[in-house]
């Protein structure tokens, strides 16, 4: 599963690699080097058929959901891509509501015996990840505000990913994102080709402190490699 990632990058690069450099401005938005399951994060989605990035909610409030303390025993912070056409939570979404979250990167946990060692993985050539992701909308009853709310889509894990862990998330390659984000594409049989493992040779993967296992510790400490060969 993906349930940490890290995010350094600004507004000016999404708006660049995602919007053809329309002006981007974020509430509140901050570089985040331990992202964790129930914080906002910046989303790339179409509305009203152009591009637009918001920030939702990562773990999924599936619509039919009593509360979103309910939706939380679920542990929707990932859809596995091998049941997302057919899982209630996530089947209308991936017909309706993609979206693609950028990262800079994700932490993964390799188990060593009884030991957690945790992982940074990037591109290799450090550009922003594109994430295949689900989104929903949810609104209780008595409420006027929607939920806005993601999951991120995994897949079995590339040679490189196996040796730390088995699932990974689905990075989409670049020209795999419009077709992945367009809302007129429904039938899952145009969609589940693109849920696949990325190529081993785009990522990196090194060795970080185990800093990074509370969410409390967000700097750029979380990130320095804990030995010296880092690629």
């Amino acid at each position: 599963m993906c349930g940490r990632a890290y995010e350094t990058y600004t507004e000016e690069e999404l708006s660049i690699q995602y919007l053809n450099r329309r002006p981007l401005r974020l509430d509140g938005f901050r570089a985040t080097f331990n992202l964790a399951p129930t914080e906002r994060s910046p989303v790339v989605l179409v509305r009203d058929g152009e591009r637009t990035i918001d920030q939702l909610r990562w773990g999924l409030v599936p619509f039919w959901a009593k509360s979103v303390e309910a939706a939380a025993r679920y542990s929707l912070i990932n859809a596995r891509g091998e049941e997302i056409a057919e899982k209630r939570s996530y089947a209308k979404a991936f017909r309706a509501r993609r979206c693609v979250v950028p990262l800079s990167g994700f932490y993964e946990w390799r188990r060593d015996g009884k030991r957690k060692r945790p992982f940074a993985i990037h591109l290799r050539n450090r550009s922003i990840m594109s994430v295949a992701g689900v989104w929903e909308r949810w609104q209780g009853s008595g409420t006027t505000t929607a939920l806005l709310s993601f999951s991120i889509v995994t897949t079995s894990a590339n040679p490189l990913m196996a040796d730390i862990h088995d699932r990974m998330p689905v990075v989409l390659a670049e020209q795999d994102i419009e077709h992945w984000l367009d809302p007129e594409v429904h039938e899952p049989e145009r969609l589940l080709p693109l849920v696949r493992p990325c190529p081993s040779e785009w990522l990196t993967a090194y060795e970080v402190s185990t800093a990074v296992n509370s969410p409390t510790h967000n700097s750029p400490d979380v990130l320095r490699p804990i030995s010296t060969d880092r690629p």
